[in-house]
């Protein structure tokens, strides 16, 4: 399939790349308009994805927001760490979304939405709201959705060509529209002397650890909890978000505070992407009514 104008034109759109150091680590994201005078907006991508998912998405809104998209530690452009936890990723969210200042709005999708998730729960005081995309929302605590950790050994190809073929969702679905796929997976690795390989630490899961606070709530006491705006977008078509979820969601949250995107699977923006940006841009001028 063709990329379409609209795709291409956003894709194009220029950033300017920067850094924060949280806990010894180099955390990189890039911007869109961040010398603005505006409100910050700040993207989180999921499990084994980066900021350059977030490329066609961004740009949609850089004339209301200083906008920018992070790479947690471990994916894209970010240092890989000894170990990771959850508290660690919600602090470089919130890191990255003071850098943009005071009342920055966070979106985070799958894994990414967890982690905005506890970082609205901790420190919710110091951003302007949270908006969680298809991230899983149960009353379990512990429940993960993200896959089991891969083997931690770096593979490498002889070409880009080859390692784009590898490229895969995680969690898998469907898309349809395989110039976005073509894109994220094109970004997703870095050229070495070695070859081609994908940037993400592909140990990070076994390298997770329990932080040494006191253990999180679970997911639906943390959104009770958090105390700035909270909006969700979720994909009809996701299994993350079955009738239960949905009603649970509704007893939580205003309905205007809740979109379902049709035609979407858990990747929504990946599926659905203006449809997303209508619904996002929506969900925020009803959060920044409040």
């Amino acid at each position: 399939m063709e990329a379409p104008n609209w795709f291409m034109e956003n894709i194009s759109a220029p950033t300017t790349e920067h850094q924060v150091l949280v806990n010894g680590a180099r955390i990189a994201y890039r911007a869109w308009n961040i010398h603005a005078s505006l409100p910050g907006l700040l993207f989180v991508h999921g499990y084994g994805a980066h900021s350059h998912w977030w490329d066609f998405i961004a740009p949609a809104f850089a004339n209301d927001y200083r906008v920018a998209a992070m790479d947690m530690s471990g994916a894209g452009d970010s240092d890989h760490r000894q170990h990771y936890s959850a508290r660690t990723f919600a602090l470089e969210i919130i890191k990255v979304a003071q850098a943009l200042g005071e009342g920055t709005i966070v979106v985070g999708h799958s894994f990414g939405g967890t982690m905005t998730r506890i970082a609205g729960f901790e420190q919710g005081n110091v951003l302007g709201g949270v908006v969680l995309v298809d991230s899983s929302i149960t009353p379990h605590r512990g429940t993960r959705e993200a896959p089991p950790a891969p083997k931690s050994q770096t593979r490498y190809y002889p070409s880009l060509a080859q390692g784009m073929r590898r490229f895969r969702l995680r969690p898998p679905q469907p898309c349809a529209n395989d110039y976005i796929l073509a894109h994220i997976a094109r970004h997703s690795l870095r050229a070495s002397e070695s070859g081609y390989s994908f940037k993400l630490d592909q140990a990070l899961f076994a390298k997770m650890v329990t932080d040494q606070q006191p253990p999180l709530p679970d997911a639906t006491t943390m959104l009770a909890a958090i105390t700035c705006p909270v909006g969700i977008i979720y994909g009809e078509l996701s299994r993350f978000y079955p009738a239960e979820t949905r009603l649970l969601l509704e007893s939580l949250l205003p309905a205007n505070c809740i979109k379902g995107v049709p035609k979407a699977h858990h990747h929504v923006f990946l599926d659905q992407p203006l449809a997303f940006i209508r619904d996002l841009q929506d969900l925020l001028k009803h959060m920044r009514q409040r």
